[in-house]
């Protein structure tokens, strides 16, 4: 390389590090550029866009003032270095542009940490939607067991509203290794919500507290929603008994009622066919499920 694009590329390097607040970040190669799209639509402005899903798989590159900034460079920075990643928070706090605030959230969803948690928590106290949603995006990376995390979402489900978001908050109730007690509050939460009005999100909580808890009042929740008027509340009690260890007569009952039912859809016969082989059958039963699971293989056959 000539010593002249030595110095451009050390120059423009130095500028990048005092935007971020001194620290050095790597640049991408040129070879590692995108080409620019054939199409001219498809260089819209940036503004335009929709910002990045921080769930979603990470960008490449992200937008650092004019610059764009390896991705996988910035997170091994942010990672060991304190005073960066305050930096890269401040940035994210000052950007107004959605894609490069999206970027920002993805790299400070990778990176995690106790800091990029309360700047998490503090975001979901906002009043603005956009700023919520972003803490709530952030705190999907954390652990259950994590006070803040757990108590964060049970406060927002306790303030109720619109059923589809409380389905996202309770999707984020993954089930994690904790004391009993601090496990309590989340069961009780989602034992409510199981008995909801709204289908979606019942058959939300029912799935969920089969996770967290294998006591009575779950196997009589995940009872009733076998047994409920909605699709999707009877799919996804199902499903509860399949990934639990909760076992009794009468949800073996009501698992092959459903089963030996032709009025049944077959979506839910052969659900409860496959839940069935976890239960002890006698030969009456083992009869019972044998057909059904003919059945089953055979509305597989027509389907495909």
């Amino acid at each position: 390389m000539k010593p002249a694009a030595v110095l451009l590329i050390a120059l423009a390097s130095a500028a990048l590090g005092a935007a971020l607040g001194g620290a050095y970040v790597a640049r991408r190669e040129v070879g590692a550029a995108p080409a620019a799209p054939e199409n001219p639509a498809a260089a819209a402005p940036r503004a335009t866009a929709p910002a990045h899903d921080a769930s979603a798989s990470p960008p490449d590159y992200v937008s650092i003032g004019s610059e764009r900034v390896s991705f996988e460079s910035l997170r091994r920075r942010a990672a060991s270095d304190p005073a960066f990643l305050r930096g890269l928070m401040e940035r994210y706090r000052n950007q107004t542009d959605p894609v490069a605030r999206g970027e920002l959230l993805a790299l400070l969803n990778a990176v995690s940490g106790d800091e990029v948690l309360r700047l998490a928590v503090s975001l979901t106290a906002s009043t603005r939607a956009e700023d919520e949603r972003d803490g709530l995006a952030l705190l999907a990376a954390y652990p259950m067991d994590r006070a803040e995390v757990r108590e964060t979402v049970l406060a927002k489900l306790g303030q109720g509203g619109d059923p589809q978001r409380m389905g996202e908050l309770v999707a984020m109730l993954t089930p994690a290794t904790m004391p009993s007690e601090d496990a309590a509050p989340v069961i009780a939460e989602l034992a409510v919500l199981a008995r909801h009005s709204d289908p979606s999100l019942r058959a939300q909580a029912v799935l969920q507290l089969a996770q967290w808890d294998d006591g009575e009042q779950t196997e009589d929740l995940l009872h009733r929603a076998i047994l409920d008027p909605s699709p999707d509340v009877r799919a996804k009690a199902i499903a509860g008994v399949q990934g639990s260890r909760i076992r009794s007569d009468r949800l073996k009952e009501a698992l092959l009622a459903i089963a030996a039912d032709p009025g049944s859809s077959a979506a839910d016969r052969g659900a409860a066919t496959f839940a069935l082989q976890q239960f002890r059958l006698n030969r009456a039963e083992y009869g019972i499920w044998r057909r059904a699971q003919a059945q089953a293989d055979a509305d597989s056959g027509e389907g495909g």
